[in-house]
């Protein structure tokens, strides 16, 4: 998601997936919502690894809202989970890692009210024999604790 020719670029994409009354997929474009040439025209500032909060751009009058997890707690890749039918209209779901404690958690968030403090809907202890280190993506466990790393 950057451009690695002169220096680095936020990129934005929209996807967008077609699909019909049999759940067949119709049509799937991705379109470029770039507007921007050179870094200070982005208007937010990007976090910088380790990632610890999550950035809700309006596009539309270039404001943001931010949902911070907090100190020594970093957090993976969001996973947008739609309830209705307005764009953000629905929830997030993030896997929390702390530091501190070595313990993972999936935080379920209210996407309209990200930058709100009532954003956190839920927060699920995962079982410490499914916890995994920062920035690992998951692994399959069974019922008897033992697990395969994906």
């Amino acid at each position: 998601m950057m451009n690695l020719k002169e220096e680095l670029l936020p990129r934005l994409v929209q996807v967008s997936i077609d699909i019909d009354a049999n759940e067949n997929i119709e049509k799937c474009r991705v379109e470029s919502m770039n507007q921007w040439t050179k870094t200070s025209d982005f208007p937010i500032s990007l976090p910088l690894f380790p990632f610890d909060s999550i950035i809700k751009l309006n596009l539309l009058d270039k404001s943001t809202k931010t949902w911070s997890v907090g100190r020594r707690r970093f957090i993976g890749e969001p996973i947008f989970v739609p309830k209705g039918v307005q764009e953000d209209d629905g929830y997030l779901l993030v896997v929390e890692y702390t530091v501190a404690i070595q313990m993972c958690y999936l935080v379920v968030l209210d996407a309209k009210k990200i930058g709100e403090a009532d954003a956190t809907v839920a927060r699920l202890e995962v079982p410490k024999y499914l916890n995994f280190p920062f920035g690992f993506h998951g692994f399959w466990a069974d019922r008897n604790n033992s697990y395969k790393e994906i």
